[in-house]
């Protein structure tokens, strides 16, 4: 009980980081009908930048933080006005093509800057955690990868929600064409839409490697973020919010337990199996739109 109960809560942990992602997944889909295939290594650029500034400029803290924020901003306004809105009209396959050849870019930036070393960030938590009773264990990392991401979630709902700007995202959204009507200044809220994204991206990418360590291969957690936010539902940010902590629970659960009794890493294709379950059965995910087209 005591081991499951581990499990559970590692596995929320690492899930509010994918259900992070996955967020910035679900923004660019909903304002721009862009699958972005470059999210992951937006995500794990972000931790690089963190490296580079609490590491190798050794800057305070929350310079550090400030400057990967800032940074990560303005990598998603320059990704969406020079990369994106000249393909506005054009083929959704060629902007889909587009950012695939954007991952590849970023991954040999990060490989040709800081080499193919799994680098580490110093120990920004003390050994142990808190004791939950005489059961649990909640780690110090886990604990701040809980208040982060919900802080985070929390804030994006209220902006989103509740702002002017959050209700000309969700305008834009809709539908474009009745957001220029009622003089939405669209092109603006794409931007904003990429800049949240990246921003939200690269927060999840040092909370992950601030543990597991700055990797390009980190990346592909981007894939477990895209099934999160598929079987969540693409239109959907609560869908993703739900499906990244149950995505996260179920690898702990295949890892601690299905992957000792079959020696092989189940756990690290789990998350493609659901998604080829739901791809067959609901392609549309949890909670996303169902489309009915007459043919």
């Amino acid at each position: 009980m005591n081991e499951a109960l581990n499990f559970l809560i590692t596995g929320m942990a690492n899930g509010f980081i994918y259900s992070m992602i996955a967020i910035g997944f679900t923004l660019i889909i909903k304002c721009s009908r862009v699958f972005n295939f470059a999210q992951g290594e937006i995500t794990i650029l972000g931790a690089y930048i963190f490296y580079a500034a609490i590491v190798q400029f050794n800057l305070p803290l929350p310079i550090a933080i400030l400057m990967t924020a800032v940074a990560a901003v303005f990598l998603g306004i320059m990704i969406e006005r020079m990369l994106i809105r000249p393909t506005i009209g054009q083929p959704i396959l060629s902007t889909v093509i587009l950012t695939l050849a954007l991952g590849g870019v970023l991954r040999s930036l990060m490989i040709l800057i800081w080499g193919q070393d799994l680098l580490s960030l110093p120990p920004f938590f003390p050994k142990g955690g808190v004791h939950l009773g005489q059961v649990v264990t909640l780690s110090y990392p886990h604990i701040f990868f809980f208040a982060v991401s919900i802080v985070l979630i929390v804030l994006l709902g209220i902006y989103y929600s509740y702002t002017r700007g959050g209700l000309a995202m969700r305008v834009t959204a809709d539908d474009i064409v009745v957001a220029r009507l009622l003089g939405i200044n669209v092109t603006r809220i794409l931007a904003m839409s990429w800049a949240i994204a990246a921003l939200i991206g690269g927060a999840a990418g040092v909370l992950l490697t601030s543990v597991t360590g700055i990797h390009y291969g980190a990346v592909e957690v981007g894939f477990k973020a895209m099934t999160v936010t598929l079987v969540g539902g693409m239109e959907s940010l609560a869908g993703v919010i739900i499906m990244g902590p149950v995505l996260g629970i179920i690898e702990t659960m295949v890892a601690g337990y299905i992957d000792p009794l079959l020696g092989g890493s189940i756990s690290e294709v789990a998350s493609f199996i659901i998604l080829l379950i739901f791809m067959v059965f609901r392609p549309h995910g949890i909670l996303g739109w169902k489309t009915i087209e007459r043919v």
